[in-house]
């Protein structure tokens, strides 16, 4: 048995934008299914703008990107915008070979991350 932790999601709020606060590893369906769920709750309530807090995502593979670039796609399409705080250095390093850094709006940390969905 290995001790790999599972995928956890709190959302949490700060004035008025939603954290998307991810644990664990984010590596397939069942994950974005949760995931999307939520921010089609957020979403419906008006609020178009969240923040991905990834701080303690410790793995993500390409469904994990994907599911990511879906949350995106739909906050755009809604007419607001996603920002990811608190890469670790692989996740980050994921991001660049990727080349996702230059499709994301990526922060240090949450209080910089709400700063740059108000900017």
């Amino acid at each position: 048995m290995t001790d790999t932790p599972a995928f956890d999601l709190e959302v949490s709020m700060h004035q008025d934008d939603p954290v998307f606060h991810l644990h664990g590893r984010l590596m397939d369906q069942q994950q974005a299914d949760r995931l999307m769920g939520a921010l089609d709750e957020v979403l419906s309530k008006g609020h178009e703008r969240i923040v991905l807090d990834l701080e303690k995502l410790q793995y993500m593979n390409s469904t994990g990107l994907n599911i990511l670039i879906n949350v995106l796609t739909r906050t755009r399409n809604a007419g607001g915008d996603a920002v990811i705080s608190g890469l670790s250095a692989s996740v980050r390093q994921l991001f660049v070979v990727t080349k996702l850094d230059s499709v994301f709006t990526i922060a240090n940390g949450v209080e910089e991350a709400l700063g740059k969905l108000k900017s």
